[in-house]
């Protein structure tokens, strides 16, 4: 028996170091099946069975072994339980289970400080740390992490880096972009020792998402990049999707919604997706396949398992994101009370801008008025921060959107004109876009009522999602050259779609579409 439990373990290995997780997991589950008689052999290779599932996206039956007592389990050393440990923080996650996961590492925690595992201390605060940053208990995820004291790591680069980029997380937070980079440079550097090969592309992803965060768009597009070249390098093929989806995202803002269209269609091919990826398809592609009026993508995207996925793993930047986008989905769906609610909803769990920028703004263009209160509190909370451009530049189109509902048509235009000229400065392009087209909308609607202007054209939605994008950009007044270098093509393509937009339109001229918007 301990010969085929080895032997099927090497297979294993073999399988892993190829990356191919597939026959991999076929390997460890069987020798994981053989060893259960021997606790030392079942827990390592538990171990590897959770990981290797987890690099492929689905849960296994090793899971269970989380359920025997710690005490009747350990195989002699806390390294063991560690590691059992981060697997299943991982599956966890995965699963859209966060809150669950603090009652197993405080168990854990107990449990290392009775053994006087000084190692296995550290790696549990850090987990918890972690974790509770994540649910955005941020006072608490900070009590854990001041409780290590960095000359008391283990030489493990896994433990160090992840150390590094709880530092970073926590430093992002609170609006403190210099030290969050230098934080996630070190966490890089350690993870780049780290054999596990999610461990470098997560903490990538985790830089970009930061980035973000903080409004520094061109960082985050390279970084989502390499992270997603990370993911491919390493065969993490439902990771490959989910940092597709924020690419998307970021192309999305940059006003580029035909690569971000496809970007988005990739990863809804993924098969089984885990809920994680769920989440991301909802948060991100509603919207996206919304702008691209594209009804099948939006039915592959508006899967409400997502939704309950969302509320279960008790993350307000995940949950916040995800309800504003099936808010967006419902108000389309003309279920406008069922959008109200679900914003209602999500908004008892966000208390902070973070990555939910985009719940206020839901709020303020679908929500119950009632909610404004609270939901403006969010975004200004985060504008008292350093480094607080993204907030600042949604708190001023959350106050136009609402000016906009109550009918204040000069405050409108002065509030979206503010928030068009951050958004600029931070190459939101379809932002910027939406935001001066509200103002332009408001300017009309005063105008109307002097008698003093006609209705506006608008954009046909005949045109193709790359003419769409080329003539949102020229009515930002962007160049032919400025247009090509936001889309990645030639100026010579740029007036080719140009000429066929003013041609569909019924127009003569650049001029002529300029007008159509602002007159």
């Amino acid at each position: 028996m301990e010969r085929g439990v080895c032997a099927m373990e090497t297979l294993g290995d073999a399988y892993s170091s190829d990356g191919d997780y597939r026959a991999a997991l076929k390997s460890y589950q069987r020798a994981f099946d053989l060893s259960a008689g021997d606790l030392c052999a079942h827990a390592r290779l538990a171990v590897k069975v959770g990981d290797t599932a987890f690099h492929r996206g689905i849960a296994t039956d090793s899971d269970g072994w989380f359920n025997i007592p710690l005490e009747t389990t350990v195989p002699g050393s806390g390294a063991s339980v560690a590691q059992l440990h981060m697997q299943q923080i991982r599956t966890l996650w995965a699963s859209s289970r966060t809150a669950d996961i603090v009652p197993l590492s405080e168990r854990l925690l107990d449990f290392a400080t009775t053994s006087n595992d000084a190692d296995l201390v550290v790696g549990t605060r850090l987990s918890l740390a972690m974790v509770l940053h994540l649910l955005s208990r941020y006072d608490e995820a900070e009590r854990y992490l001041r409780a290590i004291s960095i000359h008391a790591l283990p030489k493990d680069p896994k433990v160090i880096s992840q150390y590094h980029r709880v530092c970073a997380l926590v430093y992002a937070s609170s609006g403190n972009a210099e030290m969050a980079s230098d934080s996630f440079a070190k966490a890089l550097h350690y993870a780049e020792q780290d054999p596990d090969p999610y461990a470098y592309t997560s903490i990538l992803h985790s830089h970009a998402m930061s980035a973000s965060m903080l409004g520094r768009t061109e960082l985050a597009g390279n970084l989502f990049l390499q992270a997603l070249s990370a993911a491919r390098d390493r065969n993490l093929a439902w990771y490959v999707a989910c940092i597709s989806l924020e690419y998307a995202r970021v192309l999305s803002r940059r006003g580029n919604r035909h690569l971000a269209h496809a970007y988005v269609n990739q990863a809804a091919t993924v098969e089984n997706p885990p809920p994680v990826l769920l989440e991301a398809l909802a948060e991100i592609g509603i919207p996206i396949a919304i702008e691209c009026n594209d009804p099948y993508l939006l039915s592959q995207c508006a899967k409400e398992d997502a939704l309950t996925f969302a509320f279960r793993s008790g993350q307000p930047p995940r949950l916040g994101p995800v309800a504003s986008s099936f808010a967006r989905y419902f108000h389309r769906m003309r279920q406008l009370q069922k959008a109200r609610e679900l914003l209602e909803k999500a908004l008892e769990y966000v208390k902070n801008a973070d990555e939910a920028c985009d719940l206020p703004l839901a709020i303020a263009q679908f929500g119950d008025e009632r909610c404004f209160g609270r939901a403006r509190e969010v975004l200004r909370s985060r504008t008292l921060l350093p480094n607080a451009d993204v907030a600042s530049a949604h708190l001023h189109y959350f106050d136009a959107l609402v000016l906009d509902r109550r009918g204040d048509e000069e405050g409108c235009v002065r509030e979206a004109t503010a928030a068009a000229s951050l958004f600029r400065k931070l190459r939101w392009t379809s932002y910027e876009l939406a935001a001066t087209l509200l103002a332009a909308s408001a300017h009309r609607t005063r105008s109307l009522a002097d008698g003093s202007a006609e209705p506006a054209a608008s954009i046909p939605s005949e045109l193709t999602l790359r003419e769409q994008s080329v003539a949102q950009l020229a009515i930002l007044g962007l160049s032919n050259r400025e247009i090509g270098e936001r889309l990645s093509i030639s100026g010579r393509t740029v007036e080719c779609h140009m000429t066929s937009i003013l041609r569909r339109m019924g127009l003569r001229s650049r001029h002529q579409l300029l007008e159509s918007v602002r007159r």
